[in-house]
C-alpha cells in the first residue's frame, strides 16, 4: 500500500513520524527503490515488546490523517488555478485596455493640432466682428454728436428766440434758465455754428446780468430780503457764482450791522444811572446775544437754498462773512462795554460792591455768549465741510490763518478781545471776591440772640455764598484761565480771611464763654422757650449787649467753623456740578476738564484739612473749658484707696466713690453743649473728654494699691464711665476703654494659674510689658514668686 507513494517517502516518513513509528523505521531503513527493510524494522522492533503493537494499531490513523492532508493539498491546488484563472483574465484586460490608451495617447498630437487650427479661426472671426464693432460705435458716437449737435442748434434757437422776450416781460428766472442753458452748450458747437443766435444770447447775457445786478442793488438799499434772495440766487446760472455770494453776503453784513447799530445806541452803562427800571439786567450781554442769534436765524433761513444753489463750499464762504460782521459788532458792544465800565475795570475805589458784582455778572455772560457762539458756527461750518466733495481743491483755495476743518479762521479779532476781557475780569473778580468777603467778617456778622434754636451767624452764609457766586460765575465764562484764577482767589480766601477771621471769633469769644460756663447755673437746662445762652448776650448790668457778632458767643463760632466744614463740601460738589455743565464730556474743551477737577480739589481740600485740624484744636480747648465742673467730681479718685476690705467693698457698692457723680455732672455738661453747639462738634468735645478721663483712670491705676476686691471695684468703676460715653456718644469710643480694660483683667486674676491661662491665650496687648508687670505688682494679695512672674510675663 506504500507503493503509490514512493515519490512522496519523506512526506509519508513525516507522517510515520507522527504516529510514533520514526523512532523504529527511518529513512535510512529504506531500499534503494524506495521500500523499507522490513527485517530491519521489526528487528528493531522486537526490543519495543509491546510498545511496537501500540504503534502498528496507529498507522490506519496515520492513513487517515494522510488522506486528509490529500484531500486538503488538492483543494488548494483547485483554489491556485482559480485565482491564477483570474489573474490571468486581469492581465488581459489591463493589457486590451493599456493598447487602448497607447492607441488614443497616439492620437492627441493630432487633435491638438485641430483644436489649435480651430482657435485661430475663431480668433480671427473674433478680431473681425470687434473691429466692426468698433467701427459701428464711432458711427454711433458721431451720429449722437451730430444729433446733440442738432438739439443744441435747436435749443440754441429756441432760446435766442424767447430770451429777450423773458428779459423784456422781466421774467428774470426765465431769462436765466435759457442763458445757462446757452452757457452749458455752447462750448459743444462747432466755430461758426448759427452765430447769429449766439451773438443773440451773448448780448442777453449782459443785459441780464447787468439787469439782475441793478436789481439786487436796489433790493439791498430797500433792505427787501425777498428780493434779494430771489436776485442772488440768480448769478449761478449766468456763472457769477462768487460774485452772488459776495453780494449776498454783503446784504447779511449790512442788514447785521443796521440792526445792532439800533441797538448799540440804546446801551446804558449800569452805573451811569440812567438805565429804565425795566431795562434788561445786562444790556450789553443781551446785544451781543442778539447778533449772534440774528446770525443763526439766518443760517437756519438761508443753508439749504444758499447750498443749493451756490454749492457747499460757497455757503462757508457765507459764513466766513458773517462771523466776521459778528466780529465787528460784538467788538463795538465790548469796546463801549470796558469803557462805559472803565471805574470797574480799572479803579474800583469808591464804586459800590453791587455795581461791581453786576458788570462781572455781564462780563462773564458776554464771554460765555462769545464762546456759545463761535462753537455753533464752527459746529455749521464743520459739518458743511463734510458735504464737500472735492475737498483738495476747497483747501487749495481758502484764504491764509483759516482752518482745514471747517474754513474759518483759527484765531479772530473777537476772540482775541475776549481773552483781553477774560484777563481784565480775573482782577476784578478777584479784587471783588476779598472786598466782598472782608465786609462779610468785618461789617454784617450777625448774632440774633432772640432765636434759642438757630446758633450760627451770617457770617459763614454770606463767605460761602459770595464764594460759590465766584465760582459758578467764572465757571460761566466757559474760560479755563478764569476758572483757574478763581479757584485761587477762593482758597485765599478761605485760608487767609476766613480763617483769620473764624479764629479771631473763637479766641475772642473763649475769653467771654470760659467765664461764663464756670457757674454752674449757666449750664443748666433752661426753661422752655428760653436761650441757653441768654445771661451770655447781656453785661453786668442785665442789659442786653448791642451789635452782637459771633465773637461774643464761643458755641457760635464753634459752629460757625463747623458749618464752614459742610459748606465747604457743598461749595466742592456745586462746582463740579457746573463743570461738567460748562465742560461737557463731549464738548470741545473734555480734555479740561480733569484739569479743573484737580485744581478745585487742590484748593479746596487742603483749607478743609486746615479747618478740619483748627476745629479738633478748639474742641480739645472747650473741653478745657468745661473739667472746671468736673474737678470736684474727680477728687475723690485721686484720693481713692483701691486696697480694700469686704466692709469697704460693701460700702462701695451703697456709696459709689466717684464714677456715678462724674457721670452727673459730665451729663449735665452733655445736655448743655447738646443745646447750643452742633452734633459734630458735641461728638468730638465728648470723645476728647473720654480720652482725657480714660488717661487720668490709666495714670492713677498705675500708681495705687490694689486688693481683690478693690480691683473688683476698679473694674466696675471702669464699666460704669464707658457705659456712659457710650450712651452719650454716637461714634463708636469702647476702644479708648480697652487700656483699662486689660488692666482690670490683670488685677482681677487671683493666682498664678490664672495668670498664666490669661497669657496663654492669643491676644494683641494694649498695655507694655512693663506697665502689665507694674499692675502684677500693685495687687498686694497675689501671691507669685519673682521666678514664675517672671517666665509668665512677656519681657
Amino acid at each position: 500500500r506504500l507503493k503509490p507513494f514512493g515519490a512522496t517517502r519523506v512526506t509519508l516518513w513525516r507522517f510515520i513520524g507522527l504516529c510514533g513509528l520514526g523512532a523504529a523505521v527511518g529513512p535510512r531503513d529504506m531500499a534503494p527503490d524506495g521500500g523499507p527493510v522490513v527485517a530491519a524494522s521489526l528487528a528493531a522492533a522486537a526490543g519495543g515488546g509491546g510498545a511496537w503493537a501500540a504503534r502498528l494499531l496507529s498507522i490506519e490513523a496515520a492513513e487517515a490523517e494522510l488522506a486528509a492532508g490529500a484531500d486538503a493539498e488538492r483543494a488548494l491546488e483547485l483554489e491556485l488555478e482559480k485565482l491564477y484563472g483570474r489573474a490571468a483574465h486581469l492581465c488581459q484586460a489591463e493589457s486590451r485596455s493599456l493598447a487602448y490608451a497607447g492607441e488614443q495617447h497616439k492620437q492627441v498630437p493630432a487633435a491638438i493640432r485641430r483644436l489649435q487650427e480651430t482657435l485661430q479661426q475663431t480668433s480671427g472671426v473674433a478680431d473681425e466682428l470687434s473691429g466692426r464693432v468698433r467701427r459701428l460705435d464711432a458711427v454711433c458716437g458721431r451720429v449722437g454728436e451730430a444729433l446733440k449737435i442738432v438739439d443744441d442748434m435747436l435749443e440754441l434757437r429756441e432760446c435766442s428766440d424767447h430770451v429777450m422776450k423773458a428779459i423784456a416781460t422781466e421774467d428774470f428766472e426765465r431769462a436765466a434758465r435759457y442763458v445757462a442753458r446757452f452757457r452749458a452748450s455752447q462750448d459743444a458747437l462747432p466755430p461758426g455754428t448759427d452765430d447769429a443766435s449766439v451773438q443773440v444770447l451773448r448780448e442777453a447775457e449782459q443785459q441780464l446780468g447787468f439787469a439782475i445786478r441793478q436789481r439786487f442793488e436796489a433790493a439791498i438799499m430797500a433792505k427787501d430780503k425777498a428780493a434779494v434772495s430771489r436776485f442772488a440766487k440768480m448769478f449761478h446760472p449766468l456763472g457769477l457764482a462768487r460774485e452772488g455770494v459776495e453780494k449776498y453776503t454783503e446784504f447779511i453784513r449790512r442788514s447785521l450791522a443796521d440792526r445792532c447799530a439800533s441797538e448799540f445806541k440804546a446801551l446804558v452803562p449800569a452805573t451811569a444811572g440812567k438805565r429804565a427800571a425795566d431795562a434788561e439786567p445786562s444790556p450789553y450781554a443781551q446785544a451781543l446775544t442778539s447778533a449772534f442769534m440774528e446770525i443763526a436765524d439766518i443760517v437756519q433761513e438761508h443753508q439749504q437754498s444758499v447750498e443749493e444753489e451756490f454749492g457747499s463750499d460757497n455757503f462757508v464762504a457765507v459764513l466766513r462773512g458773517m462771523v466776521d460782521e459778528a466780529d465787528t459788532q460784538a467788538l463795538r458792544v465790548i469796546d463801549k462795554f470796558t469803557k462805559d465800565n472803565i471805574k470797574v475795570f480799572k479803579q474800583q475805589a469808591g464804586i459800590d460792591i453791587r455795581e461791581v458784582g453786576a458788570v462781572l455778572e455781564e462780563t462773564a455772560l458776554i464771554t460765555q455768549r462769545t464762546q456759545q457762539f463761535h462753537s455753533y458756527v464752527h459746529n455749521v461750518a464743520a459739518s458743511v465741510v463734510e458735504m464737500i466733495e472735492d475737498k483738495e481743491a476747497w483747501k487749495a483755495e481758502l484764504p491764509a490763518g483759516c482752518s482745514e476743518e471747517d474754513g474759518l479762521l483759527l484765531e479772530t479779532k473777537l476772540v482775541r478781545r475776549v481773552q483781553e476781557l477774560v484777563s481784565e475780569y480775573v482782577q476784578v473778580e478777584n479784587s471783588f471776591l476779598q472786598q466782598s468777603v472782608e465786609k462779610a467778617v468785618r461789617e454784617t456778622d450777625m448774632l440774633d440772640p432772640e432765636d434759642g434754636d438757630v446758633f450760627t451767624t451770617t457770617l459763614v452764609d454770606d463767605v460761602f455764598f459770595i464764594l460759590q457766586q465766584s465760582l459758578l460765575r467764572a465757571t460761566s465764562t466757559f474760560e479755563v484761565q478764569a476758572v483757574g484764577a478763581t479757584l485761587n482767589c477762593v482758597s485765599d480766601a478761605i485760608g487767609d480771611q476766613l480763617k483769620a477771621a473764624l479764629h479771631n471769633n473763637l479766641q475772642e469769644s473763649k475769653r467771654l464763654y470760659s467765664n461764663w460756663v464756670s457757674h454752674a447755673k449757666n449750664i443748666a437746662q433752661p426753661a422752655p422757650g428760653q436761650n441757653p445762652l441768654e445771661s451770655l448776650f447781656k453785661d453786668s448790668e442785665g442789659k442786653l449787649r448791642p451789635n452782637l457778632t459771633s465773637a461774643h458767643s464761643w458755641p457760635h463760632s464753634l459752629n460757625n467753623l463747623q458749618q464752614c466744614l459742610e459748606y465747604l463740601h457743598k461749595l466742592k460738589e456745586a462746582t463740579e456740578a457746573a463743570f461738567e455743565d460748562s465742560f461737557p464730556h463731549d464738548g470741545p474743551d473734555k480734555d479740561k476738564l480733569p484739569m479743573l477737577h484737580n485744581l478745585l480739589s487742590m484748593a479746596l481740600d487742603d483749607k478743609k484739612q486746615e479747618l478740619d485740624q483748627m476745629h479738633a484744636l478748639h474742641c480739645r480747648e472747650g473741653v478745657t473749658m468745661f473739667l472746671g465742673h468736673l474737678r470736684p467730681s474727680l477728687e475723690p479718685l485721686g484720693r481713692l484707696d483701691y486696697n480694700i476690705d469686704e466692709a469697704q467693698y460693701s460700702d462701695f457698692q451703697v456709696n459709689d466713690p466717684f464714677a456715678k457723680a462724674f457721670n452727673n455732672a459730665t451729663e449735665m455738661i452733655y445736655q448743655h453743649i447738646k443745646l447750643v453747639i452742633n452734633s459734630n462738634s458735641c461728638e468730638e468735645i465728648m470723645q476728647e473728654l473720654a480720652t482725657r478721663i480714660v488717661k487720668r483712670l490709666e495714670k492713677e491705676a498705675l500708681s495705687k494699691r490694689f486688693s481683690l476686691l478693690g480691683a473688683l471695684q476698679f473694674e466696675s468703676d471702669v464699666r460704669v464711665l464707658c457705659s456712659f460715653f457710650t450712651n452719650v456718644s454716637e461714634q463708636a469710643l469702647r476702644h479708648k476703654f480697652a487700656r483699662l480694660f486689660e488692666m482690670a483683667s490683670l488685677l482681677s486674676l487671683e493666682s498664678v494659674d490664672e495668670l498664666r491661662e490669661l497669657f496663654s491665650e492669643v491676644r494683641n496687648w494694649k498695655l507694655a510689658p512693663d506697665e502689665i508687670r507694674k499692675l502684677i505688682d500693685c495687687r498686694v494679695d497675689f501671691e507669685a514668686s519673682e521666678t514664675e512672674l517672671s517666665l509668665l510675663l512677656p519681657s
